[in-house]
């Protein structure tokens, strides 16, 4: 998605949002609390994690979307490995969030560093939605410098950072930055949610949602309008994006 082609990237997502039933994502906020809970009720308090099983890790790894192809692989390199290191991503004695996930990352060497990126931001946010945000490379991928957040900051300078660590601190930033504008100030009052419990979760489903509008607008815009058909609806994408069920549909 770069931001080089010329094209006016902020009014292809309004003109989308124009288009978006926000009644039909309201209940994504609902599953994305069901979903926090579950990773609470595993990962929450520390003492929990030393009861899992390699069936439970790979129940917790099949509800993240950047994951669900390879967790059998992952959770076959090493059964102590990931227990351990989300461990000490959540729980570490070093009070330096940006080292812990760097720390992460390091013990997890086996794997595509990109997709460790995801597992971190997912393990912290659903865990400890209050205290964590999401990152994901569909919000920000630090090696393509693209995603839902350069869009919508018109560049990734504020986002970089000199390791995963510092950059999952810049993106926490950003997303303080992009939901406290104007523009967005429908997300808390009257719009996808006014539970303060809910707020992370209506931030999830407002990235994902930006993350589509503009998809489905420079799908739009380059293709034919056939092919544009062909992209799924709103409210699966962004189930997809944010590692929910998506019900099968009979014909």
């Amino acid at each position: 998605m770069p931001a080089s082609d010329g094209i006016p990237l902020a009014e292809f997502i309004q003109d989308q949002f124009e288009l978006i039933d926000w009644n039909e994502l309201r209940p994504i906020i609902g599953e994305l609390d069901a979903k926090s809970r579950f990773f609470q009720a595993q990962l929450r308090p520390a003492e929990r994690l030393e009861t899992l099983t390699r069936a439970d890790w790979n129940e917790l790894l099949a509800h993240i979307f950047a994951i669900r192809k390879h967790h059998q692989v992952l959770a076959a390199d090493d059964e102590r490995c990931l227990p351990s290191a989300v461990h000490d991503l959540l729980y570490g004695e070093n009070p330096d969030l940006s080292e812990r996930l760097n720390a992460f990352l390091a013990a997890l060497d086996v794997i595509n560093p990109e997709i460790g990126v995801d597992l971190a931001g997912e393990f912290l946010h659903f865990t400890f939605p209050d205290r964590y945000w999401l990152w994901a490379r569909w919000m920000y991928n630090a090696a393509t410098h693209t995603g839902t957040l350069p869009l919508l900051m018109d560049g990734d300078k504020e986002l970089r950072g000199a390791t995963p660590g510092e950059t999952y601190l810049q993106v926490g930033r950003a997303i303080v930055m992009v939901t406290q504008v104007k523009d967005a100030e429908w997300l808390f009052h009257g719009g996808l949610t006014d539970a303060p419990l809910e707020r992370p979760f209506a931030i999830d489903t407002f990235l994902a949602a930006s993350y589509g509008a503009y998809l489905y607008g420079i799908t739009a815009w380059r293709l034919t309008r056939e092919f544009h058909k062909v992209l799924p609806p709103l409210p699966r994408l962004i189930r997809r994006l944010l590692g929910l069920q998506v019900e099968k549909r009979t014909a």
